[in-house]
């Protein structure tokens, strides 16, 4: 059962969900028009943005990271997931290693990266656009067909 009213939900629909949608995927579509020539710090700001809003949409899909490796999250009584806005968690099991491996090295790299000031270390932000790919693959697939509406930015 949902955490949320059929209002409440409508309303993630309509509002938060297509503004996260155009926050994850801004730097991506920055710099798919080809080079960037405006303000550096406008597309530092959507990188850092979009890791954050992955990340958010990985624990809404009900991927996590415990260990060292992929696991599911640990709900907090006020967090929302997949299921609370009609959709369905993500299988685990159903994930290659190759999909486990880039959303661990995502979630690493938005927490130690972007989340928190931490010790330097060597990132893999050259797969940060596929790894958005494959989220928003999996919140169509998980979040929007579920519940019949179309994926919104």
């Amino acid at each position: 059962m949902s955490k949320l009213t059929s209002e409440q939900i409508d309303e993630y629909f309509k509002i938060h969900l297509p503004y996260r949608n155009r926050i994850l995927t801004a730097h991506k579509n920055l710099c798919a028009l080809g080079a960037y020539h405006g303000n550096p710090a406008i597309l530092q700001s959507c990188f850092e943005s979009s890791l954050i809003t992955g990340r958010m949409y990985l624990n809404v899909l009900g991927i996590s990271k415990k260990n060292n490796s992929v696991d599911r999250p640990n709900y907090r009584p006020d967090d929302l997931n997949a299921e609370d806005l009609g959709g369905k968690l993500v299988d685990l099991n159903t994930l290659s290693q190759t999909d486990k491996d880039d959303f661990l090295n995502f979630l690493i790299m938005s927490d130690k990266g972007a989340a928190h000031l931490t010790l330097p270390r060597r990132h893999d932000w050259e797969n940060t656009h596929v790894v958005i790919d494959k989220i928003v693959s999996l919140v169509k697939t998980n979040v929007y067909s579920p519940t019949g509406r179309p994926f919104e930015v």
